[in-house]
């Protein structure tokens, strides 16, 4: 061989091994989701998105539930938790999720996607803890709706996680706030949605539809005298500052959803999907519970800083439920089709 091949021959083989050897220290891919649990199998590893702070209930919650799971599976599926969306905004993660890009998430279900998804949302749709586990539950009008639009998002849901009842935040004293029919004389900020945009002026309010993101500045100025959406938690924690009265009315009911991708889930084994069935089904059951026995807690905490909770018995509540939806409700079912009429079959509404 001369000198020449012998040189083109070893520069070859350098080529070669370089290659094998850069083969070998990638692992073969950019697989970010499963690591060796150190006896030859290989451990799951999900990412689980939450937009409540640390040490709250839901993060406490999320915590419980991926403990559970890891024991479950003997440690064959670990899921990290992201609390206080650090992976992003709920609606974006959720079309990471349905992309594979992240697996799982506990939050509001988004609706840019699929705007029917609003009516889990929708102003007294249930009205007590009874009417909201008989839809929301598993089995319930609401449940099958979302889990069917969510599985053509390539989405599963895997449990119900409620959270409050919303109410009213006001910085001026409503006109005659037990009877639905009076003019309250208050400009309040409603959600960019008919639905609340329908409520708001049904119930006597001027509205103002704002960004959720805005509420604090035109509170602040006066451009709104109120806001409507959230619940007495929420105002709380982000404007006790700002108001000086809550109505308690039970507006609408606010739930989270713990959700996962449907192809990372079909890879799963059936062991493994049973086992997080049940842990999710526990995490639903605990979670009507608590939310339930927190329901008064809220208000108990905005009384202490200075703001006056207007009460209203379980008739007045009934008596805005029943205006809203014989009012308010023929003027916005029809964007969600068939779902609204078996919604009011569920609850005995013609």
């Amino acid at each position: 061989m001369t000198k020449r091949k012998r040189s083109s021959f070893m520069l070859f083989m350098v080529t070669i091994s370089i290659i094998v050897l850069l083969s070998a220290c990638s692992g073969g891919g950019n697989d970010t989701t499963s690591s060796s649990k150190g006896d030859g199998e290989d451990q799951l590893v999900w990412k689980l998105n939450h937009i409540r702070p640390n040490d709250t209930r839901t993060d406490i919650s999320a915590k419980k539930f991926a403990e559970d799971v890891e024991a479950s599976t003997e440690g064959r599926l670990k899921i990290e938790i992201y609390p206080n969306a650090e992976l992003g905004d709920y609606q974006l993660v959720q079309e990471s999720i349905s992309m594979g890009e992240i697996e799982m998430q506990l939050a509001s279900v988004g609706t840019n996607v699929d705007p029917t998804l609003q009516v889990a949302v929708v102003p007294y749709l249930v009205s007590d803890w009874e009417e909201a586990k008989k839809l929301y539950g598993k089995g319930g009008v609401i449940n099958d709706y979302i889990s069917t639009q969510l599985e053509k998002q390539n989405i599963k849901l895997l449990a119900v996680y409620p959270q409050y009842f919303g109410s009213v935040f006001l910085a001026k004293e409503p006109n005659d706030p037990q009877n639905p029919d009076s003019k309250k004389n208050v400009k309040i900020r409603v959600p960019g949605m008919k639905s609340f945009e329908e409520f708001g002026k049904g119930l006597g309010f001027t509205v103002t539809p704002l960004p959720a993101s805005e509420i604090f500045t035109a509170l602040q100025t006066g451009v709104i005298e109120g806001t409507v959406g959230g619940g007495t938690e929420l105002y709380y924690n982000e404007y006790r500052e700002l108001g000086k009265y809550v109505m308690p009315l039970r507006t609408h009911f606010e739930a989270h959803y713990l959700t996962v991708n449907q192809d990372v889930w079909n890879k799963l084994a059936d062991k493994d999907q049973e086992s997080v069935l049940e842990i999710a089904a526990s995490l639903e059951e605990s979670a009507f519970k608590q939310a339930e026995e927190e329901d008064l807690k809220y208000d108990e905490l905005i009384e202490k800083e200075g703001i006056e909770v207007i009460d209203f018995t379980e008739e007045e509540i009934k008596a805005y439920a029943n205006k809203v939806r014989k009012e308010v409700w023929p003027k916005i079912e029809g964007q969600y089709g068939d779902t609204f009429q078996e919604i009011k079959k569920e609850l005995g509404i013609n």
